[in-house]
């Protein structure tokens, strides 16, 4: 059996580190990751401390997005430069909710965006089958403002997991938000207490990786320190590989150190609604391209503006490598119809971390070597990906060039 130790979650971390930075007192964020996308966000609170404007966001959305609501919320200017895909990548409607409620905000499109002014309490209005981060975001900045405010989320919240999480971590630091039929509720006047230390929960995300090398592999592996009954989304994967056929056994703490080992099983397609575990639709995509029978990944359209398109970025690399693989008729998903294996050959990232993954993982169910270029676009949320997987045996039919 191969044992992996799950990295921590950049999904938390970002999230940790913004209350810290928030706080009056200061607190310990544990987490041990090479991450560009972490670096981004550090590199913000950062500035936020020091009192300099000038926010390097890199190419993490969630950076981004997260600390605009901030920067208002504390009245200070703000000017982030965004890298590669970030910058063509959608802000509304929170760029609009934003100028209605006090601040001003550099035109779209333009590079840096700034803003400035005063962030006013109230109502605001977000549309729920957009980037939930836009409601992460506002929930940690509108806690510091004088007045009440709330959220209506107009249609059903998709990725709800990730605003659940948000929530969570704020909870940690003393933050109360109140859950309403159309939104959330949010008191004004709170103030970010910080704990002593804050250690981030593994990551569910990029481990779910791993547990489908189990899956469509030839021995088990085994993912530790993963908590169970966490909030985070990805936790999923568990149950959908169990949906695919594989085994897939948690022992220890559920809620903080559990281990989850999925083994090898003859694996069958199955239908996945995706809307809300969008960061999963490369692990699932992967293991339905040689799983028999058919597999249907649906409400995933969001897909098509993360670092990549993805959606063509998975349909294309898996195609590539041999897979039988189309959209669906929607345009929101995909149909995949499995094989036994997959003959290999050129597959590029699309400087998306996730395809470099998916492309890497898959490579051990390849007739042929798998070529894979633009490896580095890993380093986005996990720079030792391509050594953790040398040291679960698993890249020996796989060359990076």
């Amino acid at each position: 059996m191969r044992t992996i130790k799950a990295i921590p979650s950049k999904s938390a971390a970002h999230r940790a580190l913004i209350c810290a930075a928030l706080a009056e007192s200061d607190c310990a964020i544990i987490c041990n990751v090479g991450s560009r996308d972490i670096d981004a966000t550090r590199a913000c609170v950062s500035a936020i401390k020091s009192g300099s404007s000038e926010m390097l966001c890199g190419e993490s959305g969630s950076t981004l997005r997260f600390m605009l609501p901030v920067m208002g919320a504390l009245g200070r200017r703000g000017e982030f430069f965004p890298e590669g895909r970030l910058a063509e990548r959608p802000i509304s409607p929170l760029y609009e909710e934003l100028i209605a409620h006090g601040c001003t905000l550099s035109p779209k499109g333009q590079v840096p965006i700034t803003i400035e002014g005063k962030l006013r309490s109230g109502e605001y209005r977000i549309p729920g089958n957009v980037s939930s981060q836009y409601v992460s975001g506002l929930l940690m900045a509108l806690p510091l403002l004088a007045g009440d405010s709330s959220i209506a989320i107009e249609g059903k919240l998709e990725s709800s997991n990730y605003v659940d999480l948000t929530i969570s971590v704020q909870e940690r630091f003393g933050i109360e938000i109140q859950h309403e039929p159309s939104g959330f509720k949010v008191r004004g006047g709170q103030r970010y207490t910080a704990p002593e230390n804050f250690e981030v929960e593994g990551d569910w995300s990029n481990s779910a990786f791993w547990l489908a090398a189990g899956a469509i592999g030839s021995e088990p592996v085994c993912c530790t320190g993963l908590a169970a009954e966490s909030v985070q989304g990805d936790r999923q994967i568990a149950d959908i590989l169990r949906q695919f056929g594989a085994e897939v056994e948690i022992s220890g703490d559920p809620i903080k150190t559990a281990s989850v080992t999925v083994s090898p099983a003859r694996l069958q397609g199955t239908t996945v609604d995706a809307s809300q575990i969008p960061d999963l639709v490369p692990v699932i995509a992967l293991t339905a391209a040689v799983a028999e029978g058919v597999t249907r990944i649906e409400g995933a359209g969001r897909l098509r503006f993360k670092e990549s398109d993805r959606l063509n970025s998975i349909r294309t690399v898996l195609a590539g490598l041999g897979a039988d693989i189309e959209y669906s008729e929607t345009g929101d998903g995909l149909v995949i119809k499995g094989k036994e294996s997959l003959t290999g050959g050129r597959a590029d990232s699309f400087n998306d971390h996730r395809i470099a993954m998916m492309a890497a993982v898959i490579s051990a169910r390849c007739e042929n070597k798998v070529m894979l270029t633009g490896s580095e676009a890993v380093s986005k949320s996990y720079e030792d990906f391509f050594s953790d997987l040398a040291a679960l045996g698993l890249d020996g039919n796989l060359e990076r060039i």
